[in-house]
């Protein structure tokens, strides 16, 4: 097959869900012989939008790669001011589209060249149903064209524009079935075909493997401090548990929140829990001893810290796959998630591997089990690897894509 993949942003530094999502399966597609060309923008960074790559044709892994600029850099103050009037007040379509191109990326070289080479693709792929490229790319030719939505419940989608964006392609691709669910009850008109595939989990393998001493010296771990670089236990006391956070530190992911249910945990039973923040900071942070900000880490470290905290907490409830969680079960480390985040409970439900909670009280007793059974983290630690490792392995994801898109 010819197939056109259109995405925000692509590269092989952008670990952003739907983006490494689309690569993915672009690269593996490309491997099983398929002509694949990806439509993207020269951004880099989905807060500003700012051209960072130059503009043109590449080849990345056997994929054809065709950025086009961003017309203009996306201000955020301004951004927001935009979007709390346009849901909060009466507005027209005309408005609705206004805020889209605000929103970016707005690249119209990307709309312009999917409409060129439609009628010589035998498929069209638009990763994520939010952005600028897909609404005014999906009308190029929807009979050809698969939407991989990555959709959860925010204000956005409730708008009047994505009502077509939801009815005229062929297919849809979700990542869970909870993404699925939600989906046919926000749109009830749309009975497209449509399959429930995921993604695939990058170091399968590397996740897998017990944490050595060689990867925790790469990543400057030591396993006899409860994880803090350089300190020392000469005593031989059990290591403080750690709880780790990996994705964007930021107050819309829910980090406020579970850095005061932590805060308030140390309190109320005394325990020297730590915290790990994995990721880009985009909030104030309280200061205090306990809790360890990585920012950006390698991908050894990124590992060991997967394999070595006692528990990955992912307090977010705007998720539509959990990629985080799933690299936590391979690692064989327990999830506690929220349960307002319905496509992780379902990932704990159904590789058995997690717990979730609904306020305080249930964080703190699902933590307390957590740290208190310990053979209840090795089963549940053992039953994410296996969940994992059935369900998404990147070569099992490929195959079926390939077979949904060759099956329209």
């Amino acid at each position: 097959m010819r197939v056109a993949m259109v995405v925000q942003r692509y590269g092989s530094e952008i670990v952003g869900g739907a983006e490494r999502l689309c690569r993915g399966v672009a690269e593996g597609l490309a491997e099983r012989g398929h002509e694949i060309e990806v439509l993207t923008s020269c951004a880099r960074s989905y807060v500003t939008w700012a051209n960072a790559y130059p503009e043109g044709v590449e080849s990345l892994n056997g994929v054809m790669v065709r950025r086009f600029r961003t017309v203009e850099e996306r201000d955020m103050d301004s951004f927001n001011a935009r979007s709390s009037e346009l849901f909060s007040k009466p507005h027209g379509h005309a408005d609705e589209i206004a805020w889209v191109e605000a929103q970016g990326p707005h690249a119209p070289g990307i709309v312009d060249h999917v409409h060129q080479i439609a009628g010589d693709c035998d498929r069209l792929v638009f990763f994520t149903y939010l952005y600028h490229p897909t609404i005014h790319g999906i009308h190029a030719a929807p009979r050809k064209s698969v939407l991989v939505p990555t959709a959860h419940d925010e204000a956005p989608i409730y708008l009047s524009m994505y009502e077509p964006i939801f009815s005229l392609p062929a297919g849809l691709i979700f990542n869970t079935e909870a993404e699925r669910a939600f989906v046919r009850r926000r749109f009830p008109r749309s009975r497209l075909k449509s399959e429930v595939i995921g993604a695939g989990i990058d170091n399968l393998e590397l996740l897998g493997a017990h944490a050595t001493p060689a990867v925790r010296e790469a990543a400057a771990i030591d396993a006899t401090s409860g994880g803090v670089p350089g300190s020392s236990n000469p005593t031989g006391s059990i290591p403080a548990p750690s709880v780790l956070y990996a994705g964007r530190i930021e107050e819309g992911k829910g980090v406020g929140e579970l850095l005061a249910h932590l805060a308030r945990y140390r309190e109320d039973t005394g325990q020297p829990l730590r915290a790990w923040l994995m990721g880009e900071v985009a909030m104030d942070l309280p200061q205090a001893d306990w809790i360890e900000v990585l920012g950006f880490v390698s991908e050894e470290e990124k590992i060991a810290r997967m394999q070595s905290a006692t528990v990955l907490a992912l307090p977010s409830a705007l998720e539509s796959f959990g990629i985080v969680a799933l690299e936590a079960m391979a690692a064989g480390t327990p999830v506690l998630a929220s349960a307002a985040s319905e496509a992780v409970v379902e990932h704990c439900r159904r590789g058995n591997a997690g717990l979730f909670y609904r306020d305080y009280p249930d964080f703190r007793e699902a933590l307390s089990l957590l740290l208190a059974d310990q053979e209840l983290r090795a089963t549940l630690g053992d039953n994410g690897r296996r969940y994992v490792r059935a369900h998404f392995a990147w070569p099992r994801i490929v195959e079926r894509y390939e077979a949904f898109l060759s099956a329209l």
